[in-house]
């Protein structure tokens, strides 16, 4: 794996309990100054991205099948914290509301690859993201029922690397790609749709607005809304875990941040709801749980069936981080 694209940041959010050693807003602080003084370092424009171009599969006789587990893809994606308290900077943020779905990191070249976050290929197929000997790479979820999928970030396009761009400029640069092409429609080259996800200005009153007021954010309300994630304007795409990515569940946004104009549906809470932070507490404990499970589900297949994939799965699993994404809500299954 090229370490460059290994985070260099991890120090910096390593914790991931409030309050133990410093406050979201300090380690946010502290986080874009590494990012700045980064990006100031940086004079190779395409640093980097060799290493995604020396991944794609060279053309060959051989119908040799690619590994099911890849550990180049494997935590390539950017997850977010729990947004525990109101940025002061509130106004430097955009908010995306979020599907439910899986989360996986989606790289086309001559053919369009799926990988889960620990790196667990999921499918292959036509897309028209596909450009030959060019790279396009992007963090998305994706909906099984309706199988599309709706696109979060961008971390490579056509071999322009953007991971060391500020989210600002990520976010202008996709949507100008999908208002120049629609990939939604589903055709010979296209098995696949892919849907820009909405995102919103929170320096904007009337944007903010639309975000919390509109519901559903889908034709009828399919996929249904997970929650809303939060993207600091000037942040680096990191890898792991950021305090620069926020979530919350749409019954949390009035007590952590004071939104006034909600949705009814939003404001909605499950029965056993009583403060945003006992209920953080209380699902990463049961996140944590799940976790424990899985891998001890996954030690006993091993013991049964001595398989190297299901070694080479485990192995990847026990390297994955808890988070809270939405990738919870399904498992790892092969995209069909």
């Amino acid at each position: 794996m090229d370490e460059i694209f290994v985070s260099k940041y991890r120090e910096l959010y390593k914790s991931r309990s409030f309050g133990r050693e410093e406050s979201q807003s300090e380690r946010r602080r502290r986080l874009l100054e590494e990012q700045r003084r980064q990006r100031s370092l940086t004079v190779d424009e395409h640093r980097g991205i060799s290493a995604f171009i020396q991944k794609q599969p060279k053309e060959t006789k051989s119908k040799e099948k690619p590994a099911i587990f890849d550990r180049f893809y494997a935590n390539k994606l950017q997850l977010s914290e729990w947004m525990r308290e109101k940025p002061e900077d509130l106004d430097n943020w955009f908010v995306v509301p979020c599907p439910k779905g899986k989360r996986c990191l989606v790289v086309a070249s001559d053919r369009t690859r799926v990988y889960s976050k620990t790196g667990k290929m999921l499918n292959t197929f036509r897309s028209s993201l596909e450009g030959g000997k060019y790279v396009t790479v992007l963090d998305c979820i994706y909906n099984r029922p309706k199988r599309e999928f709706h696109v979060l970030d961008c971390l490579v396009y056509r071999n322009q690397e953007f991971i060391n761009c500020e989210t600002a400029f990520r976010f202008f640069w996709l949507t100008s790609k999908f208002l120049e092409y629609d990939h939604a429609v589903i055709h010979r080259d296209n098995h696949f749709a892919f849907h820009y996800i909405p995102r919103f200005d929170c320096a904007d009153e009337a944007s903010l607005a639309s975000a919390f007021g509109t519901h559903p954010h889908w034709s009828e309300n399919s996929p249904p809304l997970d929650g809303f994630l939060f993207y600091h304007k000037e942040a680096s795409y990191t890898y792991g875990t950021t305090p620069l990515v926020g979530w919350l569940f749409s019954f949390m946004l009035t007590e952590i941040l004071g939104i006034p104009f909600l949705h009814s549906e939003y404001q909605k809470s499950p029965p056993d709801y009583t403060t945003a932070q006992e209920y953080m507490e209380a699902f990463d404990k049961r996140q944590k749980a799940k976790n424990r499970r899985g891998r001890r589900d996954s030690r006993m297949e091993v013991e049964e069936g001595n398989s190297s994939t299901v070694l080479e799965e485990q192995k990847q699993l026990e390297s994955g981080e808890l988070d809270m994404e939405p990738e919870f809500h399904e498992e790892d299954k092969l995209l069909t």
